[in-house]
């Protein structure tokens, strides 16, 4: 069953995904914890109970990144024309791909106070595939410089996290409060790509003169969890929402065969366990109806990104020498707060704005191009189009950019960890975001 769940996750997934997380973005601009359509079952479950009538949800997101890395020599102690040539440099990636995902949800009343509500849903919250651009003009003589200079973080990420869920929302008409409760059942799978070399230096050759630079690669690693997601709604007027959301965030124990080799030696296998810490989630949300034609929506977030201390792939099948790779992370939590817009032209025509501002994850000394973010801004604008009385067409399109990041202090205070050769150089990354939900009204 996890393998089915999973494959599928991958079949429905166009190969050139952003990197590397969140890609939630159900009902664009709309999305947010006061959200009532058949995407309560992710947004919000409490809000199953307030649906106004059975509803279907389609969701296809586009996805586009665009992020360089310029590796400095003198920054990383590349300190002869060789390692300059072969460990130095700019690579960058630029990739484009769609997610489909659906959702449902029901509400009928059980007495005159209270209504029960239902979904079903199967999206794919997090995934991303990034491959680097290779370097066609590096030193021939040491094969691993063709990956060019970010190899040292990663070369390739491919992650699926595909999720069917269910859920139940309870409300008490005479308060408008609202409780809803979505168990998640998460199918993840993992491959990844690293350049080593078993001193974790980027030296090209050993004392001997042989090709030291390794790769290790974990393919294909999986692993299921169950997780939770439990939301508050409180319909104080018809122009007053307030809600908030919590996504049980869990650490999930990736198992799959992992390929060494280091520089001239025979290729081995291993079977490897490798973590994958996905953060909790809070948000706190308010719609607010302005007039007849204005209506604001603020939300306030935290991720508890801490969770993500280190990675270590740990050999299982050799207890005595467990450690395959070691990745230090030392991620920090998150604050991220937006505010949405919808507009009212005319009945059947909603437009949408929205702005919101994130704080990053990654600390400078444990940057890389690969799982690292930093402070970023989005923009986006949108539209709702009451197709006939049971389709309506919602579409948004966001831009998010993350601050650029000259790095100059990798890896410093933990040079005795066996983490890999230091990262130091600039970085830049955006993202663009487009998103086509179709919802039925039965």
């Amino acid at each position: 069953m996890r393998r089915s769940v999973a494959l599928l996750g991958v079949l429905v997934v166009t190969p050139a995904l952003a990197n590397p997380f969140s890609s939630a973005r159900y009902r664009g601009l709309q999305g947010s914890s006061t959200d009532r359509s058949g995407w309560a079952i992710y947004w919000n479950p409490a809000a199953l109970a307030t649906l106004d009538a059975p509803r279907i949800s389609l969701h296809a997101g586009g996805v586009h990144r665009s992020a360089t890395f310029d590796r400095a020599a003198e920054l990383n102690g590349e300190d002869t024309p060789e390692r300059v040539a072969a460990n130095s440099g700019e690579s960058s990636t630029d990739a484009l791909g769609v997610v489909p995902s659906l959702a449902g949800g029901l509400s009928f009343a059980l007495s005159d106070d209270f209504a029960l509500g239902a979904g079903a849903g199967f999206y794919i919250a997090r995934a991303g595939l990034a491959n680097w651009n290779r370097h066609p003009e590096a030193p021939v003589e040491y094969p691993g410089a063709f990956d060019g200079p970010q190899r040292w973080g990663t070369i390739s990420t491919r992650l699926i996290v595909a999720t069917p869920s269910v859920g139940l929302g309870l409300a008490h008409k005479p308060t408008g409060l609202s409780l809803g409760v979505a168990p998640a059942f998460n199918f993840v799978s993992l491959s990844l790509t690293r350049a080593r070399n078993p001193d974790q230096s980027t030296t090209l050759e050993d004392i001997d003169g042989r090709i030291a630079e390794g790769r290790i690669l974990l393919k294909d690693a999986s692993a299921f969890e169950l997780t939770w997601v439990v939301g508050l709604r409180w319909d104080v007027s018809k122009d007053l929402v307030l809600a908030a959301t919590w996504h049980q965030g869990t650490t999930y124990p990736m198992e799959g065969l992992s390929y060494i080799q280091f520089g001239t030696a025979d290729e081995t296998t291993a079977n490897a366990r490798f973590p994958l810490q996905v953060a909790d989630t809070l948000r706190f949300g308010a719609q607010i109806g302005v007039n007849s034609w204005l209506t604001l929506r603020t939300e306030a977030q935290w991720d508890g990104w801490s969770r993500m201390d280190r990675q270590l792939a740990i050999n299982i099948d050799d207890p005595k020498r467990p450690t395959l790779m070691h990745i230090e992370r030392q991620f920090e939590d998150t604050l991220a707060a937006r505010l949405r817009s919808d507009f009212s032209v005319f009945d059947g025509l909603t437009l949408h704005g929205g702005f919101e501002y994130e704080t990053g994850a990654t600390p400078s000394k444990t940057f890389e191009p690969g799982l690292s973010e930093s402070d970023s801004v989005q923009v986006g604008v949108g539209a709702t189009i009451r197709l006939s009385e049971h389709l309506e067409l919602t579409s948004s399109f966001i831009w998010q950019e993350f601050a650029d990041m000259n790095v100059t202090d990798s890896l410093k205070g933990l040079e005795d960890l066996p983490s890999g050769p230091p990262q130091n150089g600039r970085y830049t990354d955006s993202r663009q975001y487009l998103t086509v939900d179709l919802e039925i009204i039965l």
